[in-house]
This record gives structure tokens, C-alpha cells and sequence, in this order.
């Protein structure tokens, strides 16, 4: 598993490098070339076979749809062979509940503060949750009360890019290595400066929600 994670993360650091950021069609087939794999390893991590399976679980949006397409295909073709339901999964409500699986003693209601995926503001999640959202929708910030399972409350998002669009765009001007994300480049940068050179005003301060700007940091920087 360790040796495959290795490759699996030179690929993708290959691609971001080569495209400065997440380029889908790339995205999608480098899926593609290591799907089989990383769900083999997954079953010998834990000493398992398809045929102990009782049911195969995966995430069917909001995110890049040609790289979701690729794993529901997959799950399709195990569920297909062994006769097995499929769980859809809601990217944005597994990443919500894991927390609780890190943190046991987590009770609800919790805040969350969600970084990919994109809701309208205003809509309750409980219902979205329950429905897969087609398209590119993935990417955007989102901070939510988590009342239940199954009963979220948006109380804002990002109304322009998603972060990580922000970082890969600002590292690729500044010819950053681009082989982690740009975030992770940005970051070691910014280590090396000081903090008290530029300053930066606080945007949407005349806003009374909890919405807020990521392209303001991006054209700013």
C-alpha cells in the first residue's frame, strides 16, 4: 500500500506540475490508470475480498463529474458481479461525518468548515445531501451546523473561486513548484516573508452573513 500511495502521489504531483492545477480530462484518467489498483489495495489493507462484501459505498457528487464518473463506474461493475446494493455517498456529507469518526466523543449539533464542494447559500443540506449534484460543482468552500445526521444548515460559502483555484492560479504566476498544489507552495513561500509588509484589508466587513471572498485573496496576492 505504501509503495502504490508513493506512485499514486508522484502521478498527481506529474499532472499539477504539467498543468498548473487540477486539469479534469487529466484528472479523469489518471483516475482511470489507478482506480483497480487503489481499491485492490483497500481490500488488502484489511484482509478482505470483493466476495465478503455486503455492499459498496461511493461518492456520487458534488465534485469533477468525469473523475466521479470513474469510481461509480467501478463501484457498478464489483456491485454487478457479486450481486451487491450501492450506497450512494454525498461528498460533502461524508466529509461533514468523518470528523466523528477521528473525534469519538464528537456529539451533535457541530460546525463544519468544508473545503471543496459548492451548495447555493440558503438551502437546507439535509435534502441536498440525499440527492447526487451534476457537473463541476466541486471546489468551493462551505461552513455548516451539523444538526443530525442527515440535517445540515448552510450558514455561508465562498461566493467566487474555490480556494485551491485561488492558490494554483497565484503560484502559477508567481512560477511556483507546482508539484504539491499550489497551496502547499504557496505556504513555504510565504514562510520566508514577513507577515507585517502588506496590509491587507478585511473583506465583506459590511455583510452581515457569513459568506466570503476567496478571489479577493487571489487578486490581492
Amino acid at each position: 500500500m505504501v509503495k502504490f500511495s508513493a506512485k499514486l502521489c508522484l502521478l498527481r504531483a506529474d499532472l499539477l506540475a504539467r498543468y498548473g492545477g487540477v486539469a479534469p480530462k487529466m484528472a479523469e484518467g489518471a483516475h482511470m490508470q489507478v482506480i483497480d489498483q487503489v481499491v485492490q489495495d483497500a481490500l488488502d489493507k484489511a484482509s478482505l475480498t470483493e466476495r465478503d462484501l455486503a455492499a459498496i459505498a461511493v461518492t456520487i457528487g458534488p465534485g469533477l463529474s468525469l473523475c466521479l464518473r470513474v469510481g461509480v463506474q467501478k463501484a457498478r461493475k464489483i456491485a454487478g458481479i457479486h450481486n451487491l446494493p450501492i450506497v450512494r455517498v454525498h461528498h460533502m456529507e461524508a466529509h461533514a461525518l468523518v470528523a466523528r469518526l477521528i473525534e469519538r466523543d464528537l456529539q451533535f449539533p457541530f460546525m463544519a468548515l468544508l473545503i471543496s464542494g459548492y451548495v447555493k447559500t440558503g438551502e437546507q443540506l439535509g435534502d441536498i445531501f440525499k440527492k447526487a449534484l451534476s457537473g463541476n460543482q466541486g471546489g468551493h468552500n462551505l461552513l455548516l451546523l451539523a444538526r443530525d445526521l442527515g440535517h445540515y444548515i448552510q450558514l455561508g460559502t465562498t461566493i467566487d473561486d474555490a480556494i485551491g483555484e485561488a492558490y494554483d492560479k497565484t503560484a502559477k504566476w508567481l512560477g511556483l513548484d507546482m508539484r504539491r498544489s499550489g497551496g502547499p507552495a504557496m505556504e513555504e513561500l510565504a514562510r520566508e516573508g514577513d507577515a507585517e509588509v502588506v496590509k491587507f484589508l478585511t473583506p465583506m466587513k459590511q455583510h452581515k452573513d457569513c459568506n466570503y471572498l476567496l478571489c479577493w485573496s487571489e487578486d490581492a496576492s
